[in-house]
Parts: structure tokens; sequence; C-alpha cells
């Protein structure tokens, strides 16, 4: 159960020139940002496609009020499922990263979601298999990491976000223009993130894609496939891509490419053509 009441959130959106009936794309963010990470190139790219498309940032995150301090996964949930009643109860979620395994958790009986895109995503049963992964391949990632969850962003180096989000080649300039805008994660969220409670049975007539790289520290590849199992969900792999895809210029175009290629393959009932 959520530990406290709902809050005003924030919700940001791009819309398509011209009405629809598709439905709405509800962009779900990761731990340590907010909704601002979609807001230069995922919202109008995908507007520009014919979706009329949202990113909610959870409370005490971006501007959205409440105190992120202490929130668990169950209140980011109900901070999600509010941003679905909003845009009137059926919509297709693209949660990254922690955002993924919030995202996850929505699609539960009766949630009426059309679709789900898990982009870098927590894998269903939580990050305690991608930690020792993380803590054997790059051991001061994991310790920059842990100063990044009990301290925050001003006690950890621009060049842990460049490893964790971006690739190699991304220009410094651009880590250091995003640096300020990261803020400080639920001092709880982690132990929920590593431990989560059961999803929900999968809604087989929900159709799924799950989408990450494989130069990704944080999300290995063998999490993608745990994920893809979990859901029977189609699985993207980007050769080389990081996790903040949304962010690393490199890498917005061909995941922007492949959402939408997913996005139109599905009729708005959620089956194949």
């Amino acid at each position: 159960m959520p530990s406290t009441a709902p809050v005003k959130l924030e919700l940001l959106h791009a819309l398509p020139a011209t009405a629809t009936d598709r439905p709405p794309l509800l962009l779900v963010h990761g731990s340590y940002c907010g909704a601002w990470v979609w807001e230069e190139s995922f919202l109008p790219a995908l507007a520009q496609a014919g979706y009329p498309t949202y990113a909610v940032s959870l409370r005490g995150h971006g501007r959205s009020e409440g105190d992120a301090t202490f929130a668990s996964l169950a209140d980011y949930i109900q901070d999600v499922e509010s941003a679905i009643d909003r845009l009137g109860g059926r919509c297709i979620l693209i949660g990254h990263s922690m955002g993924g395994l919030i995202a996850q958790h929505c699609l539960r009986p009766g949630h009426g979601l059309a679709g789900l895109v898990l982009l870098s995503s927590v894998p269903p049963n939580g990050l305690a298999g991608a930690a020792l992964n993380m803590m054997l391949a790059s051991p001061e990632l994991w310790f920059q990491f842990g100063l990044l969850q009990s301290l925050g962003p001003a006690a950890v180096s621009a060049a842990l976000i460049r490893k964790a989000l971006f690739a190699d080649e991304t220009p410094d300039a651009e880590v250091l223009r995003l640096l300020p805008r990261f803020q400080s994660e639920s001092l709880r969220i982690a132990f929920d993130l590593t431990t989560p409670p059961p999803l929900p049975r999968p809604d087989p007539a929900v159709p799924v894609l799950v989408l990450g790289g494989t130069a990704d520290p944080l999300i290995p590849l063998g999490a993608l496939h745990q994920t893809a199992a979990h859901f029977r969900a189609e699985l993207a792999v980007l050769e080389g891509a990081p996790h903040g895809v949304m962010l690393d210029p490199a890498w917005v175009a061909p995941t922007l490419e492949r959402i939408i290629s997913w996005l139109q393959s599905y009729r708005l009932h959620g089956k194949t053509r």
C-alpha cells in the first residue's frame, strides 16, 4: 500500500498536429531525474509520429509536489496510476529503468493499458542480480552509486553520470549540461528495487516491448532476456547502446525508431495486424 496520500504531479505533454484516435503514451522516468529527461527528444518525436504523448514526474521529482525522501515503490506506482487516470484510463506506458518496474506493476487486473514499453528496465525480480553484476564488473561504479544513493548527486562526479548513462563518445559538454538537473532519490527505493513485491500475472492481451543496450552497466543483457521471458515480449537489443538512451545524442534516434516501429505494428486494441 502507498505510504502517503496522492500529490499533484507534473505532467508534460506534446500533441500531434491533427486529432487522432490513438491511445496516449505516458512516459515514466527512472531514478534521480524527472519528466524533463523526455522533454527535448521523445515528447516531440512521438507526437510528430501521431501519438498524444505525456511524461509524468513522480512525487518529489521535477516540478511535482510531495517529498520523495522516504517514498516507496508503492507510492510511485500510485503516482503513475493517478497519471493514467488523468489520461482517461487507457494508454501505452513507456517506462525507463526504475520507471520500467513501476510500469510493470501497473499492468494489473482492470488496468486498461493498451501496451507497455520497458526501456532499459529493472527486471521483474528486481536489481539483486544486476547489482551483483555491477559489483563484479565495475566495483568503482558500484561504490559511486552507493554515494549517490546516500548523499545525492553533489557527492559524485560527472564521470559517474557519464559511465552510468552515456556512451564513451558522448561529448563532455553534453554530460555537464545535464548534470545539474539530476536530484536525490528516495532513501527507501533502493531496497524496494532490489527486492520488489511479486508482479501480477501478465496480461497476454497487452503487447510488450523490452528494449535495451549491450553497453548498459546498470541493466545487463541477461536482465533484458529475463524481462522479455516473463512477459513473453518482443525483445529489441541495441548493440552498443548505453543506459540513458533518451538522453544520449547518438542513441535517441535509433531508440525512437525502434519504439515507433513497434507502436505502428499494433492496432488500438493491442493485437497484431
